[in-house]
Order: structure tokens, then C-alpha cells, then sequence
């Protein structure tokens, strides 16, 4: 492997439970697409209860990681993004949105890519992506468990969530940028 993922750091007990996530991403698609609500709901239970559990296990154990740090956030990312392409689909969230955070990972990407090597560790999340990720997946979860009283917020709420992302990405390149 690498100096900054040694192989020992993918059978961490934290890291396992974040693979747990990335498996759970296809059955949550097509249980939402197929109106299978109860296995879909339990679906997202794990999914968020794992993305919960998985540091506070990571610190108890004294098992944190850089893989860690760097799989946690992809997790988040490609289910977030896979909820977001669902719910676009069903014309309930803007195609703007949708492309705005794939865009913001996709920079986040490449910026983490070409730097990370040269910094020799991952970069932990920021609070404002923490923030605007929160705001997100309260979007997500209205539209989820189906609350349409709160539905007439929910554009209000993408705009937060994309102004903190924003925000946060912009703080990334920063950092990354000092880095030369």
C-alpha cells in the first residue's frame, strides 16, 4: 500500500463499518425507486446510524485513520449525491442543486488528489461542510419520510446548504493553495 494507508488500516473496525455504508448505497436506490418504504427507511436508518457511530468507534478504540478520514466523507458524499439524483428525478429538488454538488465534490476531488499526497495526511472535514451536509440531509430526510408541510422550505434550505458548501469548498482551495 502506501506510507499514508498502511493495509492494516483497512480492517479497522471503523473502516469496516464505513464499507458497510458504501454497500448499503445500491440497496437504498432501488428500494426507494421500487416504493419498498419500510426497507428503504431501515436502509437509511443504518446508513445514517453507521456514518453516526463510525468515529465515536474510531476514537474509542484508538483506531482513527487517514483512510478513515479520507472513506468517511466519500461515503457521505456519493450516498448524499445518490439521494440528490433520486429526488431530482422526481422533480422534487432542482437540477441546479443536483449539479452544484457534484461539482463540489468533483473539485474537491481533484483538489484533494493533486495535494493530499504532498501534505502526507487527509484533511478532516471543516465545520462549514459539516454545517451545510446537516442542512442537506434535513432536506433529504423531509423529502424521505415524507413531510409535506415542510416541503415549502425545502428550497430555502438547499440555498443554506449550498452557500455553506460554498463557503466550505472555498476554505479547501485555500488551504490547499497554501500548501504549495
Amino acid at each position: 500500500m502506501s506510507k499514508l494507508f498502511p493495509a492494516k488500516d483497512f480492517f479497522l473496525i471503523p473502516n469496516l463499518i464505513t464499507y458497510l455504508r458504501f454497500i448499503l448505497i445500491a440497496p437504498m436506490i432501488y428500494t426507494f425507486n421500487n416504493g419498498m418504504k419500510d426497507y428503504f427507511y431501515i436502509i437509511l436508518f443504518v446508513s445514517l446510524f453507521t456514518d453516526f457511530i463510525d468515529g465515536i468507534i474510531a476514537r474509542k478504540l484508538n483506531q482513527t485513520s487517514e483512510l478513515g478520514k479520507t472513506l468517511d466523507p466519500i461515503a457521505d458524499g456519493i450516498t448524499l449525491f445518490a439521494f440528490t439524483i433520486l429526488l431530482t428525478k422526481k422533480g422534487l429538488i432542482g437540477l441546479w442543486f443536483c449539479w452544484f454538488y457534484f461539482l463540489r465534490q468533483l473539485v474537491l476531488l481533484i483538489f484533494s488528489l493533486v495535494y493530499v499526497p504532498k501534505l502526507k495526511t487527509v484533511i478532516g472535514s471543516n465545520f462549514l461542510g459539516k454545517t451545510g451536509v446537516c442542512v442537506l440531509a434535513i432536506v433529504l430526510c423531509i423529502y424521505a419520510i415524507e413531510l409535506p408541510q415542510f416541503y415549502s422550505y425545502t428550497n430555502t434550505l438547499l440555498i443554506i446548504a449550498a452557500v455553506l458548501l460554498s463557503l466550505s469548498l472555498s476554505d479547501y482551495i485555500k488551504f490547499f493553495l497554501i500548501q504549495k
